[in-house]
């Protein structure tokens, strides 16, 4: 099975589209989908990770083995740097405590981008990302084991499709 990226569209339409695609992966399947939540219609057996959970995140990724399939949401919030802001949603009065809890939150992204890079052969990398041109970016500077042209790659805003190896 290819590698794939998954951009353009909303995110329910990136979401969706992954989660098809996912359905018909190979091996045990799992879905990463830390910043936005499981869906409400996960089918039966797709390993989980839901909303918050970093630890879940990097555990799973460990379990992963050569045949199996993982689909990551969202390459823009995996790819989000230490020294990138994070936003207070909830207007936190404690800063120095949200600091902290997004310098940790940042370090386990990390720890799991070199989980991603250190995946056994075999393994299928499904991926969403805000744009095409953002995952190329982001790629190229925090790599999680795929390269953006090595992919197959779907782009929902312009109902395009590219092999691997294709340029867009």
């Amino acid at each position: 099975m290819t590698n794939l990226i998954i951009a353009g569209g909303n995110r329910r339409e990136r979401s969706r589209t992954l989660l098809q695609r996912l359905e018909g992966g190979a091996g045990r399947r799992w879905l990463v989908a830390v910043p936005c939540g499981l869906p409400h219609d996960m089918p039966d057996g797709i390993h989980g990770i839901g909303l918050n959970d970093l630890d879940g995140a990097l555990d799973a990724v460990g379990r992963v083995r050569s045949g199996d399939t993982l689909a990551v949401e969202s390459v823009d919030y995996w790819a989000i740097g230490v020294s990138e802001p994070i936003p207070n949603p909830d207007n936190n009065p404690d800063v120095a405590r949200w600091n902290a809890m997004a310098a940790t939150a940042a370090r386990k992204r990390a720890r799991f981008r070199h989980a991603m890079q250190a995946l056994p052969d075999g393994a299928t990398i499904m991926m969403t990302a805000s744009t095409l041109e953002a995952a190329e970016r982001l790629l190229g500077a925090f790599p999680m084991g795929v390269s953006r042209i090595g992919c197959e790659r779907l782009d929902l805003d312009r109902r395009i499709a590219f092999r691997p190896g294709m340029a867009a």
